[in-house]
């Protein structure tokens, strides 16, 4: 098995489960155990166990929040994968693929064979999924994402702010009078970015470059964020013009209960941030005001601080 096969096989299945969990929005499987039926090339069950029985042939098999349990005399010509449950390998089970469970555990028995590779991640808080099931999981992996997120930029924010008072002053004005300009100039920025990492990525020029290129990514985006939430908190809080740490941490705090709205939140989050990324390279990271820079959109920018 060359390289390139193992590196795309557990992507193959964080797709697979992405799609299936989207799914869930919309089916509801119940919690009964099913099992697979022999005319099926592929066996999968969402919100519940799937077995797939003797004398049965499938081509892959998944379960999304339940186990996947595989009997003796079953034929997998595929993968096997689990999802918040375990994959049980019986006695004398031969699976020609890979055997994947992402919150909980691979269990075979001594006998039975995985062709493939066996693959298991997340499994030490199999005891969350079976708690919370796997959105729930899912949704407290992105709140606790999102509060780390948060705390880190709440001490770079509050240091950029002590540090460099006017350059992110001049930053959060720009989003305010350039909105339109610095939405561009953030999806420019994140396209030129992306097309760079493709161009260079695993060359020399790459090795030396990209974590330059990273580096004044992360410094972008520590300035655009911290002004986006200043600009958001005075937005709130308009009556003290001067308060910028107070502003900060309202509008960091707006931002983060944005980003506790499931699917959505932290689709916001990010867009409301673009703004402030772009406003930091149009800005020139502060050293430019925003009553000196050209206005680009002069229909659509026509707002005073």
């Amino acid at each position: 098995m060359n390289l390139n096969s193992m590196k795309w096989k557990p992507l193959k299945w964080w797709l697979i489960a992405l799609f299936a969990l989207l799914w869930t929005i919309w089916l509801s499987g119940g919690y009964l155990p099913a099992q697979a039926s022999p005319s099926e090339h592929d066996a999968f069950k969402i919100g519940g166990d799937l077995v797939v029985t003797d004398a049965q042939t499938v081509n892959d098999a998944f379960a999304i929040g339940g186990d996947l349990t595989i009997q003796e005399g079953a034929n997998v010509k595929g993968d096997v994968f689990a999802v918040g449950g375990n994959v049980q390998l019986e006695e004398n089970v031969q699976i020609e693929g890979d055997a994947f469970a992402i919150g909980g555990y691979v269990i075979r028995a001594e006998n039975a064979v995985v062709n493939g590779s066996e693959f298991t991640f997340l499994e030490q808080f199999s005891g969350i999924f079976q708690r919370f099931g796997v959105l729930g999981t899912l949704y407290l992996g992105n709140v606790v994402f999102w509060l780390v997120s948060f705390v880190i930029a709440a001490i770079a924010g509050l240091l950029l702010l002590l540090l460099l008072p006017d350059h992110v002053g001049a930053i959060a004005s720009t989003v305010h009078t350039r909105p339109f300009t610095s939405l561009t100039y953030g999806v420019g920025g994140i396209a030129a970015l992306t097309i760079l990492t493709v161009f260079i990525g695993g060359s020399i020029l790459g090795a030396i470059l990209l974590p330059l290129v990273n580096l004044v990514t992360l410094l972008t985006g520590l300035f655009g964020g911290t002004a986006i939430a200043v600009w958001l908190g005075k937005r709130l809080h308009g009556h003290k013009p001067k308060a910028h740490v107070q502003h900060f941490f309202l509008g960091l705090f707006v931002l983060f209960i944005i980003s506790l709205i499931p699917i959505i939140g932290g689709l916001l989050v990010s867009f409301i941030t673009l703004f402030g990324f772009g406003a930091t390279l149009f800005a020139r990271y502060g050293t430019q005001s925003a009553s000196t820079l050209p206005t680009i959109f002069d229909r659509l920018e026509h707002q005073t601080e």
